[in-house]
């Protein structure tokens, strides 16, 4: 007797959310297991977790915060992964939008905050789409694996990114009369460039307007629309999407064209409505974390909305353990790994089913 794995023809919803959710419990158990080693009580740990991120005001508008650019980066990558494309570099799509904003919050500065602003969304978003041509292209021309190629593309403009702030990007600090390099970090953007706030927080509520509103159209985008059509058919059998003379080139560089302006905009969020300028530690993750979301929330905004803004709560919750706790940086990003692991694991168990044979 053996076991052989067999795809499903359909997947119900009750399945999906099923696994789903079994996935993230088993994800906790298994994160247990590292807070026990640490000699903490689990249960104390989620608890910790859970009141501070979301029975506090500051841990409810920094959960909102942290929700932004995941809900951005997250409705692209669930675009994308429905055409059966793995966009692994929206982290360096995020990077590429919020670069070209900060050149062109420098280099026009005498621009009215009214046309400013939308521009600096739009160059972001261009940016972002632009930087997720190449790995779509290689696919489809070459068959590049694209786990590699948008994660290699995320590495090379990180290091230009790391030489810029370090020589041409770099502030020049002024004591007296002498003027020196200063440390690894950009001059702040200037003040009209930078996004309103909702008072007495640090949610920026232009991005989170786009970004809900983007998670919206993503979903009428691929469930109402001829283009959205086409990713799907691809996504699901793509030898049946060329014989019906579907373009795999057209739909996923449409999907990472669209995947990566949201990464962009996301980048745009987090460099003109919260750090104002660029260090060494500019990036915070969102670029991976979004694949978890991506697959947990799916391309149905609410379950998105509701997913992201979670999960921000837990980056939240991550922080004060680490604080609380004295627990090492590492251990939080092992406990997004672990989340990660499961759920991608779980997503086995959605698409196939287990069948013995004699």
């Amino acid at each position: 007797m053996r076991i052989r794995a067999v795809r499903r023809l359909e997947v119900s919803k009750r399945n999906l959310v099923t696994v789903r959710i079994l996935s993230v419990i088993v994800a906790l158990l298994t994160a247990s297991l590292v807070f026990l080693a640490y000699g903490l009580n689990p249960l104390e740990v989620y608890r910790s977790i859970f009141l501070n991120a979301f029975a506090t005001e500051i841990g409810l508008t920094e959960s909102v915060v942290r929700m932004i650019p995941l809900l951005l980066v997250s409705s692209g990558l669930a675009l994308v992964f429905r055409t059966g494309f793995w966009n692994i570099g929206a982290e360096g799509q995020l990077l590429a939008g919020a670069m070209a904003s900060y050149l062109l919050a420098v280099e026009l500065p005498e621009l009215s905050p009214l046309i400013l602003l939308p521009a600096l969304f739009a160059v972001g978003f261009v940016a972002g789409a632009i930087w997720g041509i190449p790995p779509a292209v290689l696919k489809a021309k070459l068959n590049v694996n694209e786990v590699i190629s948008t994660l290699m593309l995320y590495y090379v403009l990180y290091w230009v990114f790391q030489h810029l702030i370090h020589g041409p990007w770099k502030a020049r600090e002024k004591v007296g009369k002498l003027t020196y390099g200063g440390f690894a970090h950009t001059e702040v953007i200037p003040e009209h460039s930078q996004l309103p706030l909702l008072p007495g927080t640090r949610i920026h509520w232009p991005t989170l307007i786009i970004a809900v509103v983007a998670s919206v159209l993503v979903y009428f985008l691929l469930t109402r629309t001829p283009w959205g059509y086409e990713m799907r058919v691809v996504g699901s059998n793509p030898d049946a999407a060329k014989a019906a003379g579907i373009s795999y080139l057209k739909a996923v560089t449409l999907a990472m064209m669209v995947s990566g302006g949201l990464a962009g905009l996301a980048g745009v969020g987090e460099l003109c409505g919260i750090q104002k300028r660029f260090t060494p530690e500019f990036l915070s993750g969102y670029g991976f974390s979004g694949i978890i979301t991506a697959w947990l929330g799916g391309t149905n905004p609410i379950s998105l909305i509701i997913t992201n803004f979670l999960y921000g709560g837990l980056l939240v919750g991550g922080e004060y353990i680490m604080i609380t706790y004295r627990l090492p940086i590492g251990v939080v990003d092992m406990f997004n790994g672990i989340i990660l692991f499961f759920v991608l694991a779980g997503e086995f168990f959605i698409k196939y089913e287990l069948r013995r044979e004699k």
